[in-house]
């Protein structure tokens, strides 16, 4: 059905594509916002955040409450924690009685973890920096409680969502292959969004994105910053002044850098927020007005190990609970004990460390990081067992898969499609069955390496 329906979408003319991206934005729109979403976020703007110990206080609570949930719903917790007195976990500090959640036994263990039938769920399949693909079962409440994170997160710096007009730039797949209108971007009506895809944005059409923009005139701007820095790039080395003022840039997805944030906040003459979260299993990371990253205590549990990597236990996994999940990223928290002169009391991350963004290049289209790879491969994820992208030359990608037993012909041609897709057909790509992906000395397995740049 889903197929049928993208066929009817991708031969449409495009005003009828807006309304079918309407009608699908309001589909989702009714699952993410809902009567749990906005009590949540009343809820959330009630709280007095100065208050140190009232958070802290909370946090417990919200912990002790997810580890009962776990071990009450889900068998692998169960079995995991059979040699464990439950009750004695009281406190955030009584966490570390408990095992870290490394991502392989995550994968071999995934269905035993669900807490709720997949019918009743909604899905998200990701793929993680790794390569491996993992997918989560979410209740509505934890997809409705992070979407009021994320909404409460924007409201802090002015913007309303909903309310407002909005320009995103999304890596989905939205414009069909063979269109030959450089138009890209469409309308989702019901929430006031333009979409544009990151997937044209790049040098020969950065023109077009930027008086689409200007003409649109949004209140606000999010989502992939590779793409808004082409943008951005753009209107900088070309001077042009923009006819609107966004109240507030947000990225999110892949890292920023200084120089991107820089390039950026100077072409829209704005501020530039940065949030990390991920629905699979970390809490809240979040920049305040001040420009610090505070870790939302009422969104989880931030523990780090003695190499800085990050364990989380999130309080928006009901469905798949993780529990001391170790996500594979490196932060480095502040050692200062000073309050933000924001307010806010909860902690001050220094840096998410190691956040270089991994890339592919096309030879035609530019560069794309290790999203656009983690989005195609979601679409066949539940017949692989790992992947991998290895660039050797500037026209040739090999993939790299190891199969599970469900593979089969259709799933090599729906990878060549995809890749097709984000590279352009000037590329060739080696898709290569094996029985195990050779791990890099002295490193973890990468999802992405470039070895031309």
């Amino acid at each position: 059905m889903r197929d049928l329906t993208m066929k009817i979408y991708d031969n449409s003319p495009i005003y009828f594509q807006n309304l079918l991206t309407s009608v699908e934005g309001y589909r989702k729109t009714k699952k993410r916002y809902g009567n749990i979403y906005f009590k949540y976020l009343k809820k959330l703007g009630q709280r007095d955040y100065s208050d140190e110990q009232s958070e802290k206080e909370h946090q417990q609570l919200e912990m002790q409450k997810l580890l009962k949930h776990a071990y009450a719903n889900s068998p692998f917790y169960r079995d995991y924690y059979k040699d464990i007195d439950i009750e004695s976990i009281q406190s955030i500090e009584d966490l570390k009685k408990l095992p870290i959640l490394e991502k392989e036994t995550i994968r071999d263990n995934i269905k035993s973890m669900y807490t709720v039938p997949e019918n009743s769920a909604l899905v998200s399949q990701t793929l993680d920096s790794t390569g491996i693909p993992l997918k989560f079962l979410l209740t509505k409440e934890d997809v409705q409680k992070y979407m009021a994170f994320l909404d409460f997160f924007k409201k802090q710096h002015g913007v309303v969502n909903l309310e407002m007009k909005r320009a995103t730039f999304s890596a989905e797949r939205f414009i069909p292959k063979r269109q030959q209108k450089k138009v890209f971007w469409r309308d989702n009506y019901y929430i006031k969004q333009r979409l544009y895809s990151t997937y044209f944005c790049n040098e020969q059409n950065v023109k077009a994105f930027v008086e689409n923009l200007d003409d649109y005139k949004p209140d606000f701007i999010d989502g992939v910053p590779s793409a808004i820095y082409e943008v951005a790039k753009y209107i900088n080395r070309n001077n042009i002044i923009l006819s609107f003022k966004p109240i507030a840039i947000f990225s999110t997805v892949e890292a920023l850098s200084s120089a991107y944030r820089k390039e950026i906040e100077e072409a829209f003459d704005c501020p530039l927020r940065v949030h990390y979260a991920s629905l699979e299993g970390a809490p809240f990371i979040t920049e305040c007005v001040k420009g610090n990253l505070h870790y939302n205590l009422s969104s989880g549990v931030i523990e780090t190990t003695e190499d800085q990597e990050m364990v989380v236990t999130s309080f928006n996994t009901y469905g798949t609970p993780l529990i001391r999940y170790n996500i594979g990223e490196r932060i480095e928290m502040s050692k200062e004990k000073q309050r933000c002169e924001c307010g806010n009391s909860h902690p001050i991350l220094k840096e998410i460390k190691g956040k270089k963004e991994d890339y592919l290049q096309s030879k035609s289209k530019g560069k794309f990081t290790a999203l656009y790879m983690s989005m195609a491969s979601s679409k066949f994820s539940s017949n692989i067992r790992k992947i991998q992208f290895i660039q050797n030359s500037r026209d040739v990608i090999d993939v790299m898969v190891e199969a599970a037993e469900s593979y089969t012909n259709a799933v090599t041609l729906s990878i060549h499609e995809e890749m097709e897709y984000i590279f352009g057909e000037d590329m060739r790509f080696n898709i290569r069955i094996v029985e195990e992906i050779p791990a890099q000395s002295n490193t973890k397995h990468k999802l992405v390496i470039n070895n031309i740049n």
